[in-house]
Formats: C-alpha cells, sequence, structure tokens
C-alpha cells in the first residue's frame, strides 16, 4: 500500500463525488483482459483486491482507486524478423522488390498474426483523491502513466479538470538555496543526494548519491553556477524523499516511526492493514506537501 512516488494534480474545480458515488462510475469501465488482437487493455479495479467488491476504498476523507493496465508484448525483434521472411517470399516468388506503402500493410498484417500468441502483463497503478485539498496522487514517476490514469479517470467520469502544481518560487531555485546555504526550513532536512545540472546550452549533470551534501565539491558545482534539478529531502523523521525540478516526489520511503505506527495498531486482517496503511500514508504525506508548498510560496 505505501505509495513510492508521487505525481500531483490540483483539482482546478471541487471534486465533489463520495467513495459510493466514484464506485459507481468506476465499476462503468471494469478492467477487462486483452481480447486476442487487442495490444492494450485499461479498466479499474477494486483497491482491496480481489476479495472486495468495492472499487473506492475511502479513509478521512480520502479516496483510493486503482487502474489495471494489461498489454500484449511483441518484440520489435520478432515482428521484424517475421516481416523479412513474408517480404522475402514475396521478392522471391513475384521476382520485385517490396516497397513503402505495401511494406506498410504487411507490418500490420504480421503484427496481427503474431498479437494472438503474444504474452500479456498486467500492471496496476494506485491513486487517491484528496477531497480536503483537493489534490490526485499517483502513485508513478512516469508523466506518461500519469496522464494514462487521468486520461482514464477523465473518460469514465466525462470530465476531470486538473492541472500540475504551480508555486511562486520554482523547486530548482529553492533547492539551489538550500543546498547553497546547507540549510532548510524546520522540519525539512537534506538527505543524501542530489543531481546538479549546468545551465549552459549543453548541459551538464553530475549526480551525487550517499553523500555529504554540504561537502566542498558540491559547493564548488554550485559556485561554478549549476543548478539543483533533484535534492533528497527528510521531513520530520518520518519520510524521506527525492524533490524534482518539476515539483514530483520520488524516491518515498517512510521511515522506523511509521513502522512503530503500524505496530501500536496491531492489524488483524490484510484488507486492516491495507486500511490501517493507507489512513497514516495519506495523513503524513498530505502533512509533508502541505508544508512543502509553503516553503515554496
Amino acid at each position: 500500500m505505501w505509495f513510492k512516488n508521487l505525481y500531483f494534480f490540483k483539482f482546478d474545480s471541487d471534486f465533489s463525488l463520495s467513495a459510493e458515488e466514484l464506485h459507481e462510475e468506476l465499476v462503468k469501465k471494469p478492467f477487462k483482459p486483452c481480447s486476442p488482437t487487442q495490444r492494450e487493455s485499461l479498466g479499474w479495479v477494486a483497491p482491496l483486491g480481489e476479495s472486495s467488491e468495492s472499487y473506492t476504498h475511502a479513509s478521512n476523507n480520502y479516496i483510493l482507486i486503482t487502474l489495471a493496465r494489461q498489454e500484449r508484448l511483441l518484440p520489435a525483434t520478432v515482428v521484424r524478423e517475421a516481416l523479412n521472411e513474408k517480404i522475402a517470399e514475396i521478392e522471391l516468388k513475384e521476382d520485385r522488390k517490396v516497397r513503402g506503402k505495401e511494406k506498410k500493410e504487411l507490418l500490420e498484417e504480421v503484427e496481427f498474426e503474431l498479437l494472438p500468441r503474444a504474452f500479456t502483463r498486467t500492471q496496476k497503478m494506485d491513486a487517491w483523491i484528496d477531497k480536503s485539498g483537493q489534490w490526485l496522487a499517483v502513485n508513478t514517476s512516469s508523466a506518461t502513466r500519469a496522464e494514462a490514469m487521468t486520461d482514464l479517470l477523465r473518460k469514465t467520469l466525462g470530465t476531470l479538470p486538473v492541472s500540475l502544481p504551480d508555486t511562486e518560487s520554482t523547486p530548482m531555485a529553492m533547492m539551489t538555496k538550500w543546498l547553497s546555504d546547507g540549510v532548510m526550513p524546520v522540519p525539512f532536512q537534506l538527505g543524501n543526494e542530489c543531481e546538479l545540472v549546468s545551465q549552459q546550452d549543453e548541459k551538464s549533470k553530475v549526480i551525487f548519491r550517499n553523500h555529504d551534501l554540504l561537502a566542498d565539491e558540491i559547493q564548488k558545482h554550485l559556485g561554478a553556477g549549476k543548478v539543483v534539478s533533484k535534492l533528497a529531502i527528510e521531513w520530520d523523521e518520518k519520510i524521506s524523499f527525492v524533490l524534482t525540478e518539476d515539483l514530483q516526489i520520488k524516491k518515498l520511503k517512510f521511515l522506523d516511526v511509521m513502522d512503530e505506527a503500524m505496530q501500536e495498531n496491531d492489524p488483524q486482517s490484510h484488507e486492516e492493514q491495507l486500511d490501517i496503511e493507507f489512513a497514516l500514508m495519506t495523513g503524513e504525506v498530505s502533512n509533508l506537501w502541505a508544508q512543502l508548498l509553503k516553503i515554496l510560496d
């Protein structure tokens, strides 16, 4: 249940659906496996697993949803080999060259023939809707996958007015300042990882991992004009993460204090454990996110 990445979208108008109302919409587009000739299939599944009938899970004004995506794996090398065989056969039999439009048509024919025999891979992606703060948080580090979530949600609901987060100070400018000063506003602390980039046309990049971020060599790079594009940060001794220049959160990790909170709750079933994890995660991350936006503004 613990999210590993956070790709945030801000609702441009209030998201007012209850968990029950959202469930009624999501069940209209359930996940279905790919048909024999279908490359990809997207749909909604129950967040708490197959034993649950609900397509949403709610806790403290947060709603958890899960997208499932199945794709047929058709390696380009396999397609190219089958296409070349078909082209060679035609050229030998008819004593002519296969070109342009015909080659494209043959490619489509080959893919259609191979798809039913291709293996499938199914992946799930979670997201939560924060009705109090009016945020959508997707558990991915990929803009493409985050947009797949919003696209399907938009098709399901008919509308989804969302936009990427925006702040008065750019994350890059603030991260550069924090690293140059060697200190962050409480309760944030510098971690042990950063990525520095030059501002020249041909950008050079320097990455430090498991490194003292106050070391002289890092300050020399900053003094030479490099800026911070990624920065590892710890928040309130509870969560560590990497903040990116486009205000997304990667490598999200919940520290020992969260394990202690789980032990105190002592879940008695898998579903109860997921519910407790979701409640703890959303509550703490929302506090982190609000404080992060505050210092960026």
